[in-house]
């Protein structure tokens, strides 16, 4: 398969809002992503990791991840952040943000409601369970409506 191919060409629904699944390496560019809510993966091309999530501001929270991926491999986090461990964490603090790249799996007007919004990543979660093609760093557990 060529570098440029889609791994995942899956389009799905949830509640009639169109969830878009094809990534495609070298395209997933956060800065094209809208500044509003929306629905989002995080895939790591060279372990073939992937992440979903929401968020009401899906360029800000992508951004955010990119800084707090690079100052797990700086080490320049806090004491404490630097402790953290889990599959996300030290995969960051082996990489960093270098081969992460950002989607946007949905940004249907619908999903600003963030029960919707939640509704839909809990489903992609569950996709991501099944899903073969990439390792499934989603392991949320607990998800809240409410900030």
């Amino acid at each position: 398969m060529s570098a440029m191919a889609a791994y995942r060409s899956e389009a799905l629904e949830f509640r009639g809002i169109r969830l878009n699944l094809l990534w495609v390496p070298g395209k997933g560019d956060v800065s094209r992503m809208p500044t509003g809510h929306g629905i989002y993966a995080e895939v790591h091309w060279p372990t073939r990791s992937l992440r979903i999530g929401e968020s009401q501001a899906v360029r800000a929270r992508n951004l955010s991840y990119i800084r707090w991926a690079n100052k797990h491999f700086e080490g320049t986090h806090s004491p404490k952040e630097a402790q953290r461990r889990g599959q996300i964490v030290e995969l960051v603090k082996a990489w960093g943000s270098k081969g992460l790249e950002h989607y946007l799996i949905s940004n249907d007007p619908r999903p600003a409601d963030r029960e919707l919004r939640v509704e839909c990543e809990k489903f992609l979660h569950e996709w991501a369970r099944q899903q073969t093609e990439y390792v499934n760093l989603n392991t949320q557990r607990g998800y809240r409506t409410v900030n």
